[in-house]
């Protein structure tokens, strides 16, 4: 299995409560599906869909850049787990977890973090340019 960084390290996050561990799934849940929506959404065919993309990827950048590229979303499952912040942006491995999950592929940290700015911003750009008519649906 993948080394899937600070949530790798079960015995940091035993204790807690479960209803914390409930809450954290529910914003992994969450994750996950904000993810694979920006992933996939710009292929909708209605314009809510392409929106989404729009809002929720721009929201996305925004909050990488007040925060210092740590995600929202991964800090507060870190926080109802009881898993400390990492040291480094690329410890987060949320888009490597959901790659073991989904795919069984190990990728790297690096490439996991290429991955994620690159398909988040394409999606956007496609969206967009569907929402402004450059390209038909």
């Amino acid at each position: 299995m993948a080394e899937t960084g600070i949530f790798a390290e079960k015995e940091s996050h035993e204790n807690r409560s479960w209803l914390s561990h409930r809450l954290a799934d529910v914003v992994y849940l969450t994750h996950t599906i904000v993810t694979i929506w920006i992933a996939i959404g710009w292929l909708g065919t209605e314009d809510w869909m392409l929106w989404g993309v729009v809002i929720l990827y721009a929201s996305t950048e925004i909050l990488w850049l007040i925060r210092s590229d740590f995600c929202i979303l991964t800090d507060l499952e870190r926080r109802f787990r009881g898993v400390p912040r990492p040291d480094s942006v690329l410890e987060q491995n949320f888009i490597r977890r959901l790659f073991n999950l989904f795919l069984r592929i190990d990728i790297t940290p690096e490439r996991s973090y290429i991955l994620t700015r690159t398909w988040g911003r394409l999606s956007f750009v496609i969206a967009s340019m569907r929402l402004a008519g450059f390209i038909p649906f």
